[in-house]
């Protein structure tokens, strides 16, 4: 970080007195009277000319990554939301892990039917373009996602009928029926938008829409400056209503590789990076002016398996018996140590111990157990008849699967470790890694695949996860697995209008209990959040939300150091 030198200026004034001395000449003239020299004139020295002191450069935070999001566009970007939610703002907002505290909305009430919800808006607040955001703005809002005209964010106005503005400052919402969901997990992510951005599009100019424009909102940063797969600008919202964020501009790099970013970690380029590779930990740790965070996250690193009725997968591997023979067949502590340098837990739910409560207490990780999966095969009648090595089923169809992740990070590791788990009890799945883009494309509307490595990050109120398995969210491109269950839809319906929160946190065990029995995912690793900056040019204190640039620490907890 830059220091500021202050110039001291110092004006030296020297005085001077001049004694004149007497000459005569011609006849004497008698000595004069004695007289006292007169006291000089008082003078002042001249005032020292006004300087104003040089401008405080801006406090620059610059971050490293290895990759920003995946589109500017919140209609067509489904990641990143830890950076959307600089930009963008809800009625409620999400403090801590499992914290929510009032957002742009002040109060709020409900009626005794639970169906309608009045809520005492903010004054003066104003949107990254300078227009204004009143109760009336927001109403525009709330009807235009309701519209489906913003993929990602609509299904958190799932169940509401109707939205208006009583006045400037008074919003009314009305749901279908009573929801538990409308302060935990509704209104923290069904950001407000600005009317003078999207009022008029089509949905075609809406997907299309990549101008900077795009991410206009009323939160603490603004976006000054993209350029895709290269680097952000951001610049602190003087306006924002929880005031000026301490940090002026927040610039992003984007790595082609993580041994690169952390490099410049080292060498003093870049301040913080967002994702600290496993294997760079120890060494951070170790280095001078460098800090490391671990922290517990809300995410879920998982090996989908695909569930979807007109899924191209084999038959037998929709039998119970064979996944659960596949569960006892991967080795999680290995993955842990080998592919997450021991930054992580092994999973049972698909729920993290940082949701707390929400965890069903009832599920335990199966053991890697080669013995007891091949029991579980040979009971079920999948035998290898012809000694090669690959069990088949009754029909004769050997065990054969494709196994898929992204060619990503530690990916190729994890696959390998799955990979040889499976050929111990008889079942083939060689490892193939592909892009990312076309992973996505193996899933709508083909379900051409057999299982994925994948990973999710979670919202903290449970209702996301147990809704990413339902029958809904395959028409919302939200499942990745197909998965479809009248009976866990109906939980899954019944805990969202369940007010009392410990009978609802009973209803989101028994949906976990029957996802950990269905297994649509096998459920490896709750992976470690790990962040690392520089601490001879920041402090960072706060650590309450598994993650230092979540937006609610980042505008009030990182100090410069002076």
């Amino acid at each position: 970080m830059k220091t500021n030198t202050w110039k001291l200026v110092t004006v030296v004034v020297v005085l001077s007195m001049l004694v004149g001395g007497l000459a005569a000449c011609g006849t004497p003239a008698p000595p004069p009277a004695p007289t006292e020299p007169p006291p000089p004139e008082a003078t002042e020295p001249p005032p020292p000319e006004a300087t104003e002191p040089p401008p405080a450069e801006p406090v620059t935070l610059r971050v490293g990554a290895t990759t920003i999001w995946d589109a500017i566009n919140p209609a067509t970007g489904w990641e990143s939301y830890t950076l959307r939610y600089w930009f963008h703002d809800g009625l409620i907002e999400w403090a801590e892990l499992q914290t929510f505290e009032p957002g742009l909305a002040e109060t709020w009430e409900v009626s005794d039917d639970g169906l309608v919800w009045t809520f005492k808006v903010r004054e003066g607040l104003t949107f990254h373009d300078g227009t204004p955001c009143t109760a009336e703005d927001m109403a525009w809002s709330f009807n235009f996602l309701m519209e489906g005209m913003i993929g990602p964010l609509e299904t958190y106005v799932v169940g509401f009928e109707e939205v208006v503005a009583l006045d400037p400052t008074t919003l009314q919402i009305t749901v279908s029926e009573p929801t538990a969901l409308m302060l935990t997990a509704r209104l923290h992510y069904a950001w407000i938008l600005p009317r003078s951005v999207w009022e008029g599009m089509t949905y075609d100019e809406i997907m299309e829409f990549e101008d900077i424009s795009a991410v206009i909102g009323t939160g603490p940063y603004k976006l000054v400056e993209y350029v895709e797969d290269e680097y952000m600008i951001v610049e602190a919202n003087e306006d924002y209503y929880r005031g000026k964020p301490v940090i002026d501009r927040i610039v992003i790099q984007q790595y082609g590789t993580e041994d690169v970013m952390v490099q410049a970690l080292l060498a003093g380029e870049v301040d913080l990076i967002l994702e600290v590779p496993v294997t760079a930990v120890q060494p951070l740790e170790a280095a001078e002016n460098v800090e490391v965070a671990i922290m517990d996250s809300l995410s879920l690193d998982d090996l989908v398996i695909n569930s979807h009725v007109n899924g191209t997968q084999p038959e037998s591997l929709n039998d119970p018996a064979v996944r659960l023979a596949i569960d006892y067949a991967i080795d999680k502590e290995e993955i842990i140590d080998v592919a997450y340098a021991g930054y992580g837990h092994v999973a049972a739910s698909i729920l993290p111990p940082a949701m707390g409560d929400w965890v069903n207490p009832g599920l335990a990780p199966l053991p890697f157990d080669p013995d007891e999966g091949n029991r579980i095969l040979e009971e079920a009648g999948y035998l290898d008849s012809d000694g090669d090595g690959i069990r088949e089923d009754a029909d004769g169809n050997p065990l054969e699967y494709r196994l898929y992740a992204e060619e990503l990070g530690s990916a190729a590791r994890v696959l390998e470790i799955i990979s040889d788990g499976l050929a111990e009890i008889g079942i083939s799945a060689p490892p193939t890694l592909m892009d990312g883009d076309a992973l996505y494309d193996l899933l709508e509307p083909d379900w051409d695949f057999d299982m994925i490595l994948w990973g999710w990050g979670w919202d903290p109120d449970p209702d996301f996860a147990v809704y990413c398995f339902t029958c809904d969210s395959i028409e919302a491109w939200l499942s990745d697995c197909g998965y479809c269950n009248d009976e866990y839809d109906a939980i899954y319906e019944e805990q969202g209008m369940t007010l009392d929160e410990e009978e609802r946190r009973e209803l989101i065990r028994e949906a976990q209990e029957i996802l950990f029995n269905d297994r649509p995912y096998i459920n490896l690793v709750y992976p470690l959040t790990i962040q690392a900056w520089r601490s001879d040019r920041f402090t960072f204190t706060d650590f309450s939300a598994g993650d230092v640039l979540i937006k609610w620490t980042l505008v009030k907890d990182p100090q410069p150091v002076q």
